[in-house]
């Protein structure tokens, strides 16, 4: 019983290995390149009580959809948003949106793959 056991791990280790051989097969998505980097507070009068949005738009080159993730920050007065494949933006935008921090950070970073791609120094207020 024992024995048989041990085969079937044995057996199951090696369909594992093989299976993780054939997700490694499947390229990764390569990061884009970025265009342009822009970040602003929107304080624009709206119906009701909307809350303040401080919002981060890059231009990216190709037709695959990615998306802005938090990321964590490596100083005070900084805001780092990661790159990821996947969301459902419109080709060659992408778009973060989150309630405006306070205060505002001083930097924007944005990695992917663990490499900074874009930093935004200058966020604009729009009234």
């Amino acid at each position: 019983m024992v024995q048989a056991f041990d085969r079937l791990v044995g057996c199951g280790v090696g369909l594992v290995l093989l299976a993780g051989c054939q997700c490694l097969a499947v390229p990764f998505a390569s990061c884009p390149e970025v265009t342009s980097a822009k970040a602003w507070v929107n304080r624009m009068p709206s119906i009701g009580d909307a809350p303040t949005k401080l919002i981060v738009s890059l231009q990216v080159e190709g037709d695959a959809p990615w998306m802005l993730t938090p990321a964590k920050a490596d100083a005070e007065g900084e805001l780092a948003l990661d790159l990821v494949a996947g969301g459902n933006s419109v080709p060659g935008t992408v778009t973060y949106r989150q309630q405006q921090p306070a205060p505002l950070p001083e930097t924007i970073r944005v990695t992917c793959q663990g490499n900074q791609i874009a930093s935004i120094d200058e966020i604009l207020i729009v009234q």
